[in-house]
């Protein structure tokens, strides 16, 4: 996807085990870790999780090769993890500036809840702009959902991607009382939000994402592309060529775009006009 997208193909390297000599030095570093040690949802083994692994590798690494900007995301439940308790120390004892906020898509008007923790490292003269406690953005006004919906995907039996995305009626009457559901008439209501999308969500039938109900009184997910719009995604980026239970993996496990700018400009030098 990123190659498809940036014409450009990434290294894919197992991080356990990469050594030290092939990391390349870096301006920044953006780490985005496994979120199961530390979720509501897993068993929160914390670091003696094996998928911990990568990222305690990593910060080893970071002690050495010791890049000017360090940007970490996770879920909320790793604030009061053991990791990141060894982070934060591990940064200052290497003498980085460090601050961490709680950052969400609602704090920029989007009606969808994605609480997540961002933690920000700096050295030298990219140290955050407005000191070590980064202040919240500036509340935007509120965008309402239908600002979000792709109102060409319908029902229809001529329509495939539309009826790919219907909840069949059999799950529907089953897990109806515990799926966080929009209506199609409180779309233009800014005070609706949806929830979390999450990696599981269309295979997983309960808190992994909201859904819409149509007018025909049917359920539909929401579309990989809808989702993307609700996190700043270019229009142009694409998951063609991608079966759909990946397209949603992928999008489930992304970053809000507006909490990346808001970081960035926190954090790099200030060009002076």
């Amino acid at each position: 996807v990123y190659a498809q997208n940036y014409k450009h193909k990434p290294v894919s390297r197992n991080l356990d085990s990469i050594a030290l000599k092939d990391i390349p030095d870096a301006d920044l570093w953006w780490l985005s870790p496994p979120c199961t040690p530390y979720s509501r949802r897993g068993e929160q083994k914390d670091m003696a999780d094996p998928r911990a692994r990568s990222f305690l590798r990593l910060i080893q690494f970071m002690m050495t090769k010791m890049p000017p900007i360090i940007l970490i995301e996770n879920v909320e439940g790793f604030l009061h993890s053991k990791m990141y308790g060894h982070l934060c120390q591990t940064l200052k004892d290497t003498l980085y500036q460090v601050s961490t906020i709680k950052l969400c898509p609602t704090m920029f008007g989007v009606p969808m809840l994605r609480p997540r923790i961002f933690i920000v490292a700096t050295l030298g003269d990219c140290a955050i702009a407005s000191g070590p406690n980064l202040p919240a953005p500036q509340p935007s006004a509120p965008m309402a959902l239908s600002q979000f919906v792709d109102y060409s995907l319908n029902e229809t039996a001529n329509d495939t991607a539309g009826q790919e995305l219907l909840l069949s009626e059999a799950d529907a009457n089953k897990y109806e009382a515990v799926i966080n559901v929009v209506d199609h008439k409180d779309l233009n209501d800014p005070s609706n939000y949806l929830i979390c999308f999450t990696s599981g969500y269309f295979r997983c039938r309960k808190a992994s994402g909201s859904l819409l109900r149509l007018e025909s009184g049917r359920l539909r997910f929401f579309s990989p592309k809808e989702i993307l719009s609700l996190l700043r995604f270019a229009p142009e980026f694409s998951l063609s060529g991608l079966d759909l239970p990946i397209c949603y993996r992928l999008v489930g496990n992304s970053v809000d775009v507006r909490a990346i700018d808001y970081l960035l400009a926190s954090v790099l030098p200030r060009k002076v006009e």
